[in-house]
């Protein structure tokens, strides 16, 4: 197994039956990056899709892949604190989602907020929101990741395993910005989002405040078991 295979693995399950264990976390991306869009750029007069949306998106992938790649890679000495610390990680995941939820609920209407509309400020947003999904989310043991993690586990081959997760993540990463930018190319202009920019805005920030919840009181385990309840 290679790089290029394991990248191709995480972007194929992105578009296959193990679709069901990634709604752990590709339902509140879409939210993140469709609320982003209506909230911050979306209302500019021909937007910079490259400079606004697809470099973020790259910063997405490096925050998710890193620390997706390092939870699997348990050979790691690296690792073994992220693991041993991950319900405390997920509790603070749930705080900075809470915070990146307020901010598209809010970015239009506090001044001040409105002024800070950045790539750079949208980048670090995005490098936030892969970390966090990355300690959330509870991968589906799909054949190829089956063989990566056991790779990954042995200390021998953990530097191995960890470059396969690592590949492997990032194929995660790209169809889900794929499918998110796709998303956003088709409804731009459309007159429905524009009639209802507004209440767009808020599920998406609400959506996210729901899933920060979850994480923080606990509850996303019982999401969890809902959606993995489809496959198992």
């Amino acid at each position: 197994m290679g790089g290029v295979s394991a990248v191709w693995g995480g972007f194929s399950s992105f578009f296959s039956i193990w679709q069901i264990c990634l709604l752990q976390i590709s339902p509140f991306f879409v939210a993140f990056i469709v609320g982003i869009y209506l909230a911050t750029i979306g209302n500019k007069a021909n937007p910079e899709i490259c400079r606004w949306m697809i470099i973020p998106c790259i910063t997405y992938g490096i925050g998710f892949t890193v620390f997706y790649s390092l939870l699997i890679a348990s050979g790691l000495n690296i690792s073994r604190p992220l693991i041993h610390n991950i319900g405390n990680l997920r509790v603070v995941s749930g705080v900075i989602i809470l915070l990146v939820g307020l901010y598209i609920l809010l970015v239009n209407r506090i001044s001040f907020l409105g002024k800070i509309r950045l790539p750079l400020l949208l980048s670090t947003l995005f490098l936030l929101i892969g970390i966090t999904f990355a300690l959330i989310y509870s991968p589906c043991i799909t054949p190829m990741l089956s063989d990566i993690m056991g790779i990954a586990s042995q200390r021998s081959t953990a530097v191995e395993g960890w470059y396969l997760a690592f590949c492997y993540g990032m194929g995660v990463s790209i169809a889900l910005c794929m499918t998110s930018i796709a998303l956003i190319l088709f409804t731009r202009g459309r007159k429905i989002v524009l009639r209802n920019t507004s209440l767009i805005i808020n599920i998406c920030g609400t959506i996210l405040l729901i899933l920060a919840v979850m994480n923080v009181t606990g509850l996303m385990r019982h999401y969890k078991a809902f959606v993995l309840g489809f496959v198992l």
